[in-house]
């Protein structure tokens, strides 16, 4: 991993991810190709068996994809996504899309880039997994999921 350099002047905050309305067909989300405009959540099918993430921290029910059955985690707290110093000087926008599991405790882990911008891949992957979160939600009983996190990343204007 190489480390994030911090820039001498305090770089833009960008804003928090929103959450997407879950399309009929998760798959759908994965073949749309980037939001237009927008910062969002989207949704994706499971995670391959074994897919090498690091185990839930504390006891919880099995894990689950997430699907449109349940409420979307929500950003409680945490650091907010800053662009890196390479990210500013190379003008670095687009879509960001990560997979993580969200605990029913609302604690991210295991998250892997599967859409990435240059130079910012750690620097969200980081951001991500210092958060809290509303957990997934069903039938009023919290989850643990896999949960996609679509992050528009725009310049300031």
């Amino acid at each position: 991993m190489a480390p994030v350099i911090q820039p001498k002047a305090a770089p833009p905050t960008l804003p928090e991810p929103e959450p997407a309305t879950p399309p009929a067909r998760p798959e759908a989300v994965a073949m749309a190709g980037p939001e237009l405009g927008g910062t969002g959540h989207g949704i994706v099918g499971g995670a391959p068996e074994g897919d090498g993430a690091a185990p839930s921290p504390g006891p919880s029910a099995p894990r689950v994809d997430f699907d449109e059955s349940m409420t979307s985690p929500r950003f409680q707290e945490g650091p907010s996504i800053e662009y890196s110093p390479e990210a500013l000087r190379e003008q670095v926008e687009g879509l960001m899309v990560v997979r993580c599991i969200v605990t029913a405790e609302g604690r991210v882990y295991g998250c892997r880039v599967q859409n990435g911008l240059p130079f910012m891949d750690e620097a969200v992957l980081s951001v991500l997994q210092a958060r809290r979160y509303t957990p997934a939600m069903r039938n009023g009983s919290p989850l643990e999921v896999n949960y996609t996190f679509r992050i528009r990343l725009r310049l300031p204007r």
